[in-house]
């Protein structure tokens, strides 16, 4: 069943049990009202005969004759001995007899309502002295016709005003189930859509409510707009490898046409092939392990976290490189030891990125710093190079990007090394910032979570 016609059936439903409840409790609150006062009025009349019969006096009383006077417009009187016998039955019509209970002697007063044959009858009984000195009940029993006739009217009332609100509530649940289904049936609409037509879509929010269908909407065309970005940076990323991977391939081509065709006879033509395509392959399979690390999910980088001295990594590091490179590195350190839970190799991995492009592209000495800044461990690197421009300063994480191309061609970067050193740094839930003077100098900061305790 479709959740339109489950609100619908829902509501009307729902609507329905009210109206019965609400109905019931008001026929029978009606009823009850009424009927008391029925009894009470004939409790009256009953009290008016035994107030009369003792004035007359039980020697001068004659049922035939005084009991005729107290009888009810359409009832009657009846007097019960004690062995449950009616020894006077008064009624106003004797051709059409009141269908009355078999007669039960009661020594205490007792009223109530039966029916008969569709017809309600109100009864009254009391104890009186009769004519002999014994006690006998006096039963006045009398048609409550205007009860009856209320009842049915107000039923018929209640039918009517109970029609009078399904009808209108019925329709207009139907126009509430669509008004709610509508933003859910566009979602429905837009996503067959976009499977069918292989597009990024989004539902269109016709009206300003804040109510969660304009919510779920909303948060459904953010998910479209994540997925086309998503779906973009992924399209670009595999135009950037294809890129990337196009010159270093037509290289090697090259130099194997040159091998082919002079390999055998020119020595200095076999070594500079061979070189030139060691070294291509050397770089295709360090773009290559470069792009299948950015291919994971932080998620799944496997830390191998432990207390570390983060001062004494940079310190390794930073030496390693200088009998590499033989560069100057100028390392500071504002406390005598940073402990941090980490993954060591990953954050020698992070610095080592850092390093290296500072090494690119600055010839000056570079400066690393290491402490605790605001409660949170950091490492930074600083070179005086050329700096990156501010409009590229937000791009500086992003794949394959790379602030002067050239250059980097001659220096060999990809420009794969800052997003996989901010994926590192993710994954530890850290953060990494980049500030810059173009043309001056280039600072990068690390900060990693609350530090460690001993």
């Amino acid at each position: 069943m479709k959740i339109k016609n489950k609100i619908h059936l829902f509501s009307t439903v729902a609507l329905l049990l009210l109206l019965l409840m609400v109905n019931s409790f008001i026929y029978f609150m009606f009823y009850k009202v009424t009927t008391d006062g029925e009894l009470d009025r004939l409790q009256q009349e009953v009290l008016h005969i035994q107030s009369g019969l003792n004035q007359i006096g039980v020697e001068n009383f004659d049922p035939a004759t005084l009991l005729q006077p107290y009888l009810p417009a359409n009832g009657m009187i009846r007097i019960i001995d004690q062995q449950s016998r009616a020894i006077v039955t008064q009624e106003v019509d004797s051709t059409q007899p009141i269908p009355a209970p078999k007669p039960i002697f009661e020594r205490k007063a007792s009223d109530g309502v039966f029916d008969v044959s569709g017809a309600k009858y109100a009864y009254v009984k009391v104890p009186i002295i009769w004519t002999n000195g014994k006690i006998v009940t006096l039963e006045v029993i009398e048609r409550i016709a205007g009860l009856q006739k209320n009842l049915s009217l107000l039923q018929n009332v209640l039918l009517f005003a109970s029609l009078f609100v399904l009808i209108p509530a019925f329709f207009a649940g139907r126009m509430l189930s669509n008004l709610i289904l509508r933003p859910v049936n566009s979602m429905i609409q837009t996503m067959e859509d976009i499977q069918a037509r292989s597009i990024f879509k989004k539902i269109p929010l016709e009206h300003t409510s804040k109510d969660e269908l304009h919510a779920l909407a909303t948060t459904f065309n953010k998910m479209m707009d994540l997925l086309q970005q998503n779906f973009e940076k992924q399209q670009q990323f595999v135009s950037d490898a294809s890129h990337e991977l196009k010159t270093p391939l037509t290289v090697v081509e090259s130099y194997a046409k040159l091998l082919k065709r002079w390999g055998t006879k020119k020595p200095e033509v076999l070594a500079e092939s061979v070189e030139a395509i060691y070294s291509e392959a050397v770089r295709m399979k360090d773009m290559t392990n470069q792009m299948l690390l950015l291919a994971n999910n932080s998620a799944d980088w496997n830390l191998d976290v432990k207390e570390i001295d983060l001062i004494s990594m940079c310190q390794t590091t930073v030496a390693q490189l200088t009998n590499a490179y033989g560069r100057s590195f100028q390392l500071g350190a504002n406390h005598e030891s940073v402990p941090v839970m980490a993954d060591e190799q990953k954050l020698k991995q992070v610095l080592v990125v850092l390093l290296d492009n500072a090494m690119k592209y600055s010839s000056n000495e570079i400066e690393v710093e290491v402490g605790i800044q605001r409660d949170r461990p950091f490492f930074s690197v600083k070179d005086y190079g050329m700096g990156i421009p501010k409009e590229d300063l937000q791009h500086v994480f992003d794949r394959f990007f790379r602030v002067d191309k050239a250059r980097s061609r001659e220096t060999g970067g990809v420009g794969l090394g800052l997003s996989i050193a901010k994926q590192i740094v993710d994954a530890h839930q850290g953060d990494i910032a980049l500030d810059s003077e173009e043309g001056k100098w280039t600072l990068v900061t690390v900060f990693l979570p609350g530090q460690a305790k001993k």
